[in-house]
């Protein structure tokens, strides 16, 4: 699979708020983020931290209600409707923890369906969703129903079909929440390759710290903002490089 050019993301003075029955609570406030073309940065806090809604305002989900988000050197916040629809099917590939795929598709079709979404010529689908599932190791389960296959398999599934679209920026949402640890291992492993293998950024959020800990960059959403904690020692040494900084240190490169 041809690989692609990742896309960056550039975050500034990011607020999002929500109303409850205490009252206005604050989830990002202020937050600050760049992550470079092709990197692989894993985003961690506390349920509630605001993981979710950030990986919603960099895909494109939901607006920023206030600050700026360029993904690929393209502002998000002068976007139509339209524009963004387009800027999803075009950039990004998600996966989330509930696998989102349909019940009543087989494997293969949910894959083309979403190669059918990112308007791949018809006579190239069929090549496309063998060369997908072949990527994800599940060619002999592309006649498989969602109920037929394990909830690894599903995740494996749902991976292929983020990159129907030949995503420059793939965003996964605790993508191993619902997997036993064999899956897990297997998902995660899968995602890491992403980067290097496909060319794409990746930007995982995740609570568990084993995962976490495995991405070139960590970051840790506190009060609203992204703090850059201490890459690990072993990431330093394949990259030849000494840690960026001290726990704590605001997320700006």
């Amino acid at each position: 699979m041809a690989a692609v050019a990742g896309a960056s993301v550039e975050i500034r003075d990011l607020h999002h708020r929500f109303a409850s029955r205490a009252g206005v609570v604050t989830v990002l406030d202020g937050l600050d983020l760049d992550v470079t073309a092709g990197g692989y940065v894993a985003l961690v806090g506390a349920s509630g931290a605001g993981k979710s809604t950030l990986l919603s305002v960099i895909g494109g989900l939901e607006p920023a209600q206030s600050g700026s988000v360029v993904i690929g050197g393209q502002d998000l916040g002068g976007l139509s409707r339209t524009d963004l629809a387009t800027f999803r099917r075009e950039t990004v590939g998600f996966v989330f923890q509930h696998f989102g795929l349909l019940e009543a598709l087989t494997a293969a079709e949910n894959i083309e369906l979403a190669c059918s979404l990112a308007r791949v010529a018809p006579a190239a689908r069929r090549a496309k969703v063998r060369e997908l599932l072949e990527a994800v190791d599940l060619a002999d389960r592309a006649r498989h129903r969602p109920v037929q296959l394990s909830g690894g398999e599903r995740q494996r599934v749902a991976i292929a079909r983020a990159l129907a679209n030949g995503p420059s920026l793939v965003l996964a949402d605790e993508p191993t929440g619902n997997l036993d640890d064999a899956s897990t291992a297997r998902v995660v492993a899968l995602l890491e390759s992403l980067p290097a293998e496909h060319g794409c950024t990746l930007v995982l959020g995740t609570h568990d710290l084993a995962i976490a800990e495995r991405a070139s960059r960590r970051l840790r959403l506190r009060g609203g903002r992204a703090v850059e904690e201490t890459a690990p020692a072993a990431v330093n040494a394949i990259a030849g490089a000494a840690p960026t900084g001290p726990p704590g240190q605001q997320a700006r490169r």
